[in-house]
């Protein structure tokens, strides 16, 4: 992600048939390596990362959110459009909260090690992310871990060339029950593996990936399934939910 702002100021977890219609141009993972920066890279050994660049997406779009492009073409489409923007326009900056930022993902039993750093929304309306799979990225318009309620989301690329694999490819082998530490700041929560499900983009509910209600949870997410060399994307995204250990 480029930055909090270049999510096309999202309003995310907004729900609604517009959103869920925009399921198809989906995801990560997140949800999400999305189109263009996934790779077939699985075969290959994982390389030391560069310095990232924040600032590519992923291929989950984020509810509320308008791509660039997709300009109404009627007055009404454009006022509606008008009326959107205000409302992201408003939810420009993530509330503020108790908690700090998370900062640190770790998963003891395989090893994973992640940097967080906070993303937003790229132009193209999907979840930006690390432009390194060395790093994960946390959507900074969602709940912090510590909030009461709402989705806590990270996401990071699966594999990229030049790099390899990165390290979140390890979460397909989670199982019910596993432990992920996540830290912010001088805090270390702890969340129980509740599910592990590899979901087609196209079927991927981004309403409750992004939810902003309900128990609190963290979803951690990547890319899965066939690589399509044509579309050079992956064809699933990988979703990991967890609740917060008592």
């Amino acid at each position: 992600m480029t930055d909090p702002s270049d999510h096309d100021s999202p309003t995310p977890g907004s729900t609604g048939s517009s959103a869920r219609r925009r399921v198809a141009a989906a995801v990560a993972a997140a949800l999400l390596a999305g189109a263009g920066t996934a790779w077939l890279t699985r075969p290959t050994d994982p390389a030391p990362a560069t310095a990232p660049e924040i600032g590519t997406s992923t291929d989950v779009e984020v509810p509320g959110t308008v791509a660039p492009g997709s300009a109404a073409r009627s007055a009404s489409d454009r006022a509606a459009a008008r009326r959107s923007a205000t409302a992201r326009s408003a939810a420009a900056a993530p509330a503020p909260a108790a908690a700090p930022a998370p900062d640190r993902l770790r998963i003891g039993r395989l090893g994973v090690d992640m940097r967080i750093v906070p993303v937003g929304v790229a132009r193209d309306g999907e979840m930006a992310l690390p432009s390194t799979p060395a790093l994960a990225g946390w959507y900074a318009y969602g709940p912090r871990p510590g909030e009461r309620s709402g989705a806590t989301v990270v996401a990071a690329h699966l594999d990229m060339p030049g790099y390899g694999i990165g390290p979140i490819a390890a979460i397909g082998s989670l199982r019910r029950g596993d432990v992920i530490a996540v830290r912010s700041g001088p805090t270390v929560r702890s969340y129980t593996v509740t599910s592990v499900e590899s979901t087609r983009k196209t079927a991927l509910d981004l309403d409750a990936l992004f939810a902003r209600d309900g128990p609190a949870r963290l979803h951690v997410v990547t890319c899965g399934g066939d690589f399509d060399r044509e579309a050079r994307r992956y064809d699933e995204n990988v979703v990991v939910t967890a609740e917060p250990t008592a």
